[in-house]
């Protein structure tokens, strides 16, 4: 196995192969974007793995949601005593689609990890009032407490 130097800067542009397809495709280019951030480490291609990952099973979840809807019709069958066959389906109510609970959970997750890479407005500008002290401006906390009181 390689060992990756997780200090360094940049993620890679190339989606992991165990992606989903729709993971795959958003990977290279929040990649890039998340790529001309300076704050961004090689250490973070987990959670932009991970991003990926939620906003596929979003993707896949949102699709069963539009094909069979938000709600599904539960039905009781009722069956002949004499001959077993079915004589009557009675509805009796609707359920959720379970698909839609899993949208709004991978919503969540993406949400939480978005926060993380920079991906919401307040993020990104958290991240731009991050100002790391280079090595002229680095002081002891005795030096920052005197300078304080004076």
């Amino acid at each position: 196995m390689n060992k990756v130097d997780l200090s360094k800067p940049k993620v890679p542009n190339q989606a992991p192969k165990w992606l989903g397809t729709y993971g795959k495709y958003l990977y290279p280019k929040l990649a890039t974007y998340l790529n001309k951030n300076d704050k961004i480490l090689r250490a973070d291609e987990y959670l932009l793995q991970q991003y990926c990952s939620a906003y596929d099973t979003y993707r896949m979840a949102y699709e069963e949601v539009l094909e069979h809807g938000v709600q599904q019709p539960i039905y009781k069958t009722v069956v002949s005593p004499v001959d077993g066959k079915e004589v009557a389906k009675n509805f009796l109510e609707y359920k959720k689609n379970p698909a839609y609970q899993i949208m709004s959970d991978s919503l969540k997750q993406m949400n939480t990890i978005g926060k993380e890479l920079g991906l919401s407005p307040k993020a990104r500008s958290q991240m731009m009032d991050l100002n790391l002290p280079t090595t002229d401006d680095k002081k002891t906390a005795v030096q920052s407490l005197k300078d304080f009181f004076k």
